[in-house]
């Protein structure tokens, strides 16, 4: 009892010396104030090891077999976890592979003969019996713009140079100046249907003006309610731009990890294709009589339709099912690895005493992926597919009853729930990262943390998106615009130049969106990790936040 005394006893001065006896100007320009010094964690080991000693024990202290969410420990000493949905997904996928090889040695060899517009068309292929000659709507012209194709390739690599140096400047400006980012974003989200309103109200439409205006007071009144939100997610943005600097290798590890997806998951979308294969052509149930005097088929209302259709046979529509669900699995699988990596690079780096950089963290936590915890997140990117389903059903169940009031509301609180079903699964990978927890429990608890910090938790899950992709569309507009002029001024200012001009700006557009929308994406991962271990321990505990200026103790 006396050496449990003195272990608590130390603890706690451990903890004072750590948080409370140092001024916070000691971390004013710190950018890792916020992690644990490597001191405390000393201390604390040191008076684990003095309390064995004291009551006998030989045997090395096993800190990480119970790590807790919020504690200097990083678990790395892993048991598996969810062990079953590893193997349900490897036969899952197994499964897959075999119907797709099956579908490629049994395929319709004439299918591409077969599917062919004329083939199709053709009334003597699927007979319909005649019908009155019908005049028919004329088809839309095809629109091309014009391109100078010769520039194409010199554009390309502008573009893309273009989108990789916004990135870094996104990047820059997140870490340097998060507040005034958030301030920006939050500005122009209020400003945007006001400036609308006025323009309409120039213009003469008065009554058209009020809901624009209307919308820019309730956004106006909604950010101010959530002030003190907006701060936290200046903070947050704050470190996670510091962890992203201080650990590059996680946008390698990223890109790696979408190309590995790729990898796996274009074979098994190539089978369900291959399943498509086969099977033969039928008559088009659409088609209701032959025009004779076009000789075409056309439906009930005089319209031009196929003849003839291809029907898969049975057993590839199931497998097609199948397969869509695993191509499903597999791509939200390599999300929830990308999401578990970066939350484990950035809880190592967190966790690491100020003064050194964890090495080896990258593979340290794609072991973990790939090891212990693959069917933790076989599991979590399997319910992600399923909330992805339901919610496409909810989807069709709304535009099907546009004009029913009571499925509308149904649809919309069934859509609510799966939403924050969804972001506790999500923010649960997070948690299972640092502690190597099987996803429920970790499910468990990631709910009880959201729902003891709602306010903070619905403004995390919804600004730091915000403010990155407003500022990811308006670097990117930036860009453009200044592509379009600078080609159209360089290519003569004629129609060929404006065309042109405005095909390259909208390519400069794509890939600056396309580059800063990646690191937004690594950005929110870290913020979404960060979070969870603000927010974990209870209210009145210490915790640390690090700006680019001063180190706030909340």
């Amino acid at each position: 009892h006396q050496s449990t005394f003195a272990l608590v006893s130390f603890s706690f001065a451990s903890l004072a010396t750590d948080t409370g006896s140092r001024p916070l100007s000691t971390c004013a320009n710190s950018t890792r104030c916020l992690r644990p010094q490597g001191l405390s964690l000393q201390l604390r080991v040191t008076s684990l090891l003095l309390l064995q000693a004291i009551m006998g024990r030989n045997d090395s202290p096993e800190l990480d077999e119970q790590p807790m969410l919020g504690s200097v420990f990083y678990n790395r000493n892993r048991r598996p976890q969810d062990v079953a949905w590893k193997w349900l997904y490897a036969a899952s996928v197994l499964l897959s592979v075999i119907g797709g090889l099956y579908a490629l040695t049994h395929r319709n060899k004439d299918f591409s003969r077969l599917i062919s517009s004329d083939y199709l068309a053709d009334p003597a292929h699927c007979p319909v019996g005649p019908g009155p000659s019908r005049r028919l709507l004329g088809s839309e012209e095809d629109f091309q713009p014009k391109l100078l194709l010769e520039a194409a390739g010199l554009c390309t690599g502008v573009s893309v140079a273009g989108g990789l140096v916004l990135g870094l400047v996104a990047l820059y400006l997140v870490k340097s100046k998060p507040h005034a980012m958030v301030g920006a974003a939050v500005g122009l989200q209020v400003l945007l249907p006001a400036a609308a309103g006025v323009a309409i109200l120039a213009a003469g439409g008065g009554g058209g003006s009020v809901p624009l205006f209307l919308v820019a007071g309730l956004l106006g009144f909604t950010f101010y309610l959530y002030r003190q939100q907006l701060a936290l997610v200046g903070r947050l943005l704050s470190v996670a731009s510091h962890a992203l600097v201080d650990n590059p290798s996680i946008v390698g590890g990223s890109l790696l990890l979408q190309a590995a997806g790729l990898v796996l998951v274009l074979p098994l979308l190539a089978g369900v294709m291959l399943a498509y294969t086969n099977g033969g052509v039928v008559p088009n149930p659409a088609a209701a009589a032959l025009d004779s005097g076009a000789r075409q088929c056309v439906d009930d209302q005089g319209q031009a339709v196929a003849c003839c259709a291809w029907m898969p046979e049975g057993w590839a529509v199931a497998y097609m099912a199948w397969g869509s669900m695993v191509v499903g699995w597999s791509s939200l699988l390599v999300f929830t690895v990308k999401v578990f990596v970066v939350s484990g690079v950035t809880a190592q780096w967190y966790f690491a005493p100020a003064t050194q950089k964890p090495r080896g963290a990258l593979m340290r936590s794609l072991g973990h992926a790939l090891g212990p915890n693959f069917g933790s997140l076989c599991l979590a990117s399997w319910l992600l597919n399923l909330l992805q389903m339901l919610k496409s059903i909810a989807e069709n169940a709304r535009a099907e009853n546009r004009d029913n009031f009571l499925v509308q509301l149904l649809v919309s609180c069934f859509e609510f729930l799966l939403t924050l079903l969804e972001a506790v699964t999500k923010f649960a990978v997070v948690r299972l990262a640092i502690t190597g927890d099987a996803l429920m429990p970790s499910c468990r608890s990631t709910a009880d943390l959201l729902s003891r910090n709602l306010l903070d938790s619905v403004g995390v899950w919804w600004l730091p998106g915000m403010v990155l992709q407003m500022t990811a569309l308006l670097l990117s507009a930036v860009w453009g615009l200044a592509v379009f002029g600078a080609s159209y001024s360089y290519w003569g200012a004629d129609k060929a130049a404006l065309s042109s001009g405005i095909a390259l700006g909208a390519l400069a557009f794509f890939f600056a969106v396309l580059t800063v929308s990646f690191m937004n994406s690594i950005l929110l991962n870290i913020v979404d990790a960060v979070y969870i271990w603000w927010g974990a321990p209870p209210r009145g505990s210490t915790q640390r936040l690090c700006q680019a200026s001063k180190c706030r103790c909340s």
